[in-house]
């Protein structure tokens, strides 16, 4: 047995280790992120969210956690083929069953505010009840929240700050950062204990991605840290010098 493959079947990591992204520049800028932890990643379209909630859960997954992916927007198939063309080899992680993938069909729905509701019920009850997982991802939350209640959104938030006080679990999601009123937004930072903004920008005839650490609890880098980067499909996330993206 390799070691990768003694890390893919042992026991998850103990509370208080971070979770590492698994891309070497990412982690030597971050430093981690703690665990237990609330982590929300927002941004425009095409910003880059779910590839950084991936490359994030590849890095879970290569330290040994057990995850939990909660997608709207993919099938389980899908997904994995997604990541696996960005070099996320998630595929034995799955076979093994150390990354689990939930599918929740969000496109084509008539939502409203009842629909959205039990949505948010549906999400609460599987990060409360599911067990063997450490770490559980929502990929993304803006198709449910939009249209939403600002009453059942803060009672899905408050459930999630709850599970990670009292379960020590890790969530992490991602969600567009005009799906909510401007207040609403505000009011779910201070609720989360790390915040992660993405936009984009056209440097030099290139389109970069930017990533800002607004909020980090208990971390070992400064915060407001940004970081220019490019999705390379043979190589996921390319970090790019800040003195090129600032050109």
């Amino acid at each position: 047995m390799t070691k990768n493959e003694e890390v893919m079947v042992g026991e998850d990591k103990e509370e208080g280790e971070a979770i590492l992204t698994g891309n070497y520049e990412l982690d030597r800028r971050i430093g981690g992120f703690p665990i237990p932890t609330l982590l929300m990643i927002e941004g425009g379209n095409n910003s880059g969210k779910s590839v950084i909630v991936q490359q994030i859960t590849y890095g879970a997954l290569k330290g040994g956690h057990r995850v939990l992916y909660i997608t709207t927007e993919n099938t389980a198939i899908s997904l994995i083929h997604q990541m696996e063309s960005l070099s996320y080899n998630v595929k034995r992680y799955f076979i093994a069953g150390r990354l689990c993938i939930y599918t929740l069909h969000a496109g084509g729905i008539s939502w409203c505010e009842s629909i959205s509701k039990v949505y948010l019920k549906i999400l609460s009850s599987i990060l409360k009840f599911k067990e063997g997982f450490s770490i559980f991802v929502i990929d993304s939350l803006s198709y449910i929240a939009v249209h939403a209640s600002e009453e059942a959104i803060l009672e899905f938030f408050t459930d999630a700050r709850n599970i990670v006080d009292k379960h020590k679990k890790s969530i992490l999601f991602t969600l567009h950062q005009h799906a909510l009123s401007d207040d609403l937004i505000v009011r779910i930072r201070s609720i989360c204990d790390a915040v992660i903004s993405l936009y984009v920008k056209e440097v030099r005839d290139r389109v970069l991605r930017f990533l800002c650490i607004n909020k980090l609890r208990g971390a070992t880098k400064a915060t407001n840290t940004i970081i220019s980067f490019e999705v390379d499909p043979a190589f996921g996330i390319k970090v790019v010098p800040f003195s090129y993206a600032k050109a």
